[in-house]
């Protein structure tokens, strides 16, 4: 389970960085594609982190909050940054409907990770609540954002693939809350079927990376 948390981020992050060296230098889509995958890569390195505790405790489950925390959070204001690029260099603006979802699954998603967090905010000192209000704040922003492009960009062949990183980024989230909350109810260890959820959301965006990458390359040899 660790190793596949590791590698699948890890993964998606090269296929993130060879889409972005699909785009032509100075392109805004380059940048995007380059903090997607920075996203991906912080990910991947709060990963090996947290595989690394048990490996030097004697098996021991890795303690929360814990450095690897530092590279989960980080993904958040990398892909947060990779779509306000991406919005206002292609002038797109959400539907309504588009803007509805998203500030219902903001809403929702506020609601779930308040609930799975909120022992956090009141445990000791000062990490853990720190940790724990970034974990409610970051992620139902993360989803409402990119609920917010992939709507704007609906119908259209690129479009698609930013479908994708949504589904992969709900399977991310569905992962974080689940993780936290167990973790507080005593009842999470390394293995757990909720560990799928951030293997297949990276799977997800990993998908829409060759996506794109296979489009850049049919438009260039056309």
């Amino acid at each position: 389970s660790n190793i596949m948390q590791t590698l699948s981020p890890i993964l998606s992050a090269i296929l993130c960085y060879r889409t972005m060296t699909d785009f032509p230098r100075g392109s805004p889509m380059r940048r995007v594609w380059g903090f997607l995958g920075s996203g991906m890569l912080a990910w991947g390195v709060g990963a090996a982190l947290f595989s690394s505790y048990p490996l030097l405790n004697d098996g021991a489950e890795t303690p929360y909050p814990y450095y690897s925390d530092i590279g989960y959070l980080s993904l958040v204001p990398l892909v947060v940054t990779a779509l306000l690029v991406m919005k206002n260099a292609l002038g797109i603006s959400s539907p309504l409907w588009g803007k509805l979802i998203s500030i219902l699954l903001l809403a929702g998603a506020m609601i779930i990770s308040v609930t799975a967090n909120w022992q956090g905010i009141f445990g000791e000192g000062i990490v853990l609540p720190l940790v724990s209000i970034c974990y409610i704040v970051f992620d139902p922003i993360l989803l409402a954002i990119t609920m917010q492009v992939a709507s704007a960009l609906y119908g259209g062949v690129v479009g698609k693939a930013w479908w994708y990183v949504l589904a992969g980024l709900v399977l991310y989230f569905i992962g974080n809350q689940s993780y936290t909350y167990l973790v507080f109810t005593k009842q999470y260890a390394t293995g757990s079927p909720i560990d799928a959820f951030w293997v297949f959301g990276f799977g997800m965006i990993a998908m829409a990376a060759m996506m794109t990458h296979a489009l850049f390359k049919g438009v260039r040899s056309s």
